[in-house]
């Protein structure tokens, strides 16, 4: 941001004087003191120029100037100049000019801006007193975070400049005080700024860097232990942190490789998978894998289930194959902790049984079976102990199964308050905010939980509906864990005439795919009608991708209802640019006027 300040600095001053050639009545300080100038300051194209005097006198440096060749020697630095040549020598590296150095009524000038920026100085202008201030100490100057703080004239902590002697015509005006523009101040040198152990079930680590070029991983064993070498990160190593009560981090250290390189070593008290997650604004996060320590396949009575010991819960993709049959488990960000198996049970529906890892993120849990096979929802017994039933049937016979469970007289309904007459009215929508509670849904790069963004969007979206007259259900209007058998019973009840889910998408190429999606129930017109409408006003109001419309059979929310049934997965929480999106407020409002639309458009079309 420090360029968009800059830039506007000198585009202010630009409009002031003439670009290419113009004395300015500026006054110059270094440190406390003021340079005594001989003449005034000259500026070029935007840069201030000074004699080569001023760091021979007031900054110590060297300076020999001879046959329009510059020499500056500061002790641990040459820069090497010459008249004319829009270039410089900085320890034998050459640099660009914006302007060259000049001889202007009699003395060398060069460009103020690249010295102080070669130097590491700090670079201040006093409006108030039209002076600068070169601060060649390792103070910090203040930074701005954006334009805005300029125009704005945010409060600002800065040394004061020493104030300049008023003259009558001074006297009778009301002096208008602004704080100094930092023209430029040098980069922090602390490369690792901080590292954060965040915890959780996924243990993970934030570790605060100014910037680096690349990294590289290494998890190694005897001891374990994951290794990640950051290139191009200056500064000193930090303190060391031991983490007590987490699965998987011992302790997290720095260490400096070498000049350019940064070593963290974050000790394990096993190896494990892990993804290095970089954030928008600067860092980069660890998340390590949950552990899978144990896993086996009981009988009880007549049906199975599979109970494991896992750090937490993981998320469980189903996959249903055929040609043999079979129930395929994947436990995403998984490490198996054990070794991979593959054992023959021929007992009930179940022929084989085998557990491996799949992928780096991925175990595998493979049923071979003899009949069809469903999981039902994951219980756990205590801490880390988890059981997933299964259930002797398909899986459109096992979401029946769980429906059949669910006492209506034990379904609340959650209602808006209708506008007493609108273009709605008469229309009730049941809006079903996605995951909730001990779910969180996908969680973004900066931490956000999908259930807060579905939650959002779904409030605004039932204030739109209820302000035209529609009555609204609400799936959830709180931060609850709501039972996805549970929801389409919700929408039974109501004997609503359209069911919306509100979701924020996720891939499993994490941070590439961006777009908006609706799903709908499968081999339903009135469905993909109304998810194509949905779309197609959601997509004009947030001018995200458009990805597609598409069908679905498998999913649990679409199961049971009788009225028209869409998801809308508003955008990817994992992209890190729409997670900055999918967490703003007014981003949220504007999604929810473009899915209002949609239904409204949909009711009014279609209404009989």
């Amino acid at each position: 941001m420090k360029r968009v300040a800059l830039f506007a600095f000198f585009l202010i001053l630009s409009a002031i004087f003439h670009p290419n050639y113009s004395h300015a009545s500026m006054r110059l300080f270094v440190g406390d003191d003021e340079v005594a100038l001989e003449n005034s300051l000259v500026m070029m194209n935007g840069n201030f120029m000074i004699p080569i005097w001023v760091f021979e006198e007031y900054l110590g440096a060297e300076v020999l100037a001879t046959d329009g060749n510059i020499h500056m020697v500061f002790g641990d630095q040459n820069i090497l100049m010459q008249l004319g040549k829009e270039s410089a020598q900085v320890d034998g590296k050459t640099h660009q000019l914006d302007v060259a150095p000049q001889l202007i009524e009699g003395e060398l000038v060069i460009p103020l801006l690249f010295i102080a920026n070669q130097r590491g100085w700090s670079l201040l202008f006093d409006q108030n007193i039209m002076a600068f201030r070169l601060e060649p100490s390792q103070k910090r100057a203040p930074q701005f975070t954006s334009l805005t703080s300029i125009l704005l004239k945010d409060s600002i902590n800065t040394p004061d400049l020493p104030p300049r002697q008023l003259d009558a015509s001074d006297a009778k005006a009301e002096p208008v005080v602004s704080e100094p523009i930092i023209v430029y101040h040098p980069e922090e040198r602390q490369g690792l700024r901080e590292i954060v152990y965040m915890g959780g079930p996924r243990s993970r680590v934030f570790l605060d860097l100014l910037s680096y070029t690349g990294y590289e991983t290494h998890l190694l064993t005897e001891p374990d232990r994951l290794v990640i070498d950051f290139n191009g990160v200056e500064g000193d190593a930090l303190p060391p942190i031991e983490v007590n009560d987490d699965p998987v981090i011992r302790s997290i250290r720095s260490s400096r490789f070498d000049e350019q390189t940064m070593r963290i070593v974050c000790d394990l008290k096993a190896s494990t998978g892990y993804r290095l997650t970089p954030w928008p604004e600067g860092g980069v996060e660890i998340e390590f894998n949950f552990q899978l320590t144990a896993i086996e396949l009981e009988e009880d009575s007549d049906s199975f289930r599979l109970r494991f010991e896992a750090s937490a819960a993981p998320i469980i993709d189903t996959v249903y194959l055929e040609e043999p049959l079979r129930l395929v488990l994947d436990l995403q960000e998984t490490t198996l902790m054990i070794r991979s198996f593959d054992r023959v049970i021929n007992q009930g529906r179940i022929a084989r049984f085998r557990v491996s890892q799949h992928t780096p993120s991925v175990t595998r849990i493979v049923l071979q079976v003899t009949e069809p096979v469903a999981p039902l929802p994951l219980e756990q017994l205590d801490q880390g102990s988890f059981v997933l039933p299964l259930f002797a049937g398909t899986p459109r016979e096992v979401h029946a199964y769980m429906a059949a469970q669910l006492e209506p007289s034990t379904i609340m309904l959650t209602e808006g308050t209708p506008a007493t007459d609108g273009v709605l009215s008469g229309l009730t929508v049941v809006v079903d905010p996605g995951h909730g509670g001990s779910d969180p849904g996908t969680i973004g790069y900066q931490g956000t939980f999908e259930k807060d963004v579905n939650l959002a969007i779904a409030l605004q979206l039932g204030e739109f509906l209820s302000q035209a007259g529609a009555r609204v259900v609400y799936t959830r209007n709180t931060d609850v864990y709501v039972s996805i058998f549970e929801r389409p019973e919700i929408a039974a009840k109501a004997n609503a005439d359209l069911y919306v889910s509100l979701h924020a998408n996720a891939s499993l190429d994490r941070g590439k795919v961006r777009g908006t999606e609706t799903l709908y129930r499968a081999q339903d017109p009135a469905s993909q009608l109304f998810a194509s409408t949905v779309q197609e006003e959601l997509v004009n109001a947030i001018t995200l991708a458009n990805r597609r419309i598409w069908g679905r059979d498998d999913l649990a929310v679409f199961n049971n209802t009788r009225m028209p049934a869409i998801m809308v997965e508003v955008g990817f929480l994992d992209h890190p640019d729409e997670e900055v999106l999918l967490r703003a407020p007014g981003f949220q409002e504007v999604a929810a006027q473009g899915i209002y639309s949609g239904i409204a458009r949909f009711y009014l079309e279609n209404k009989k």
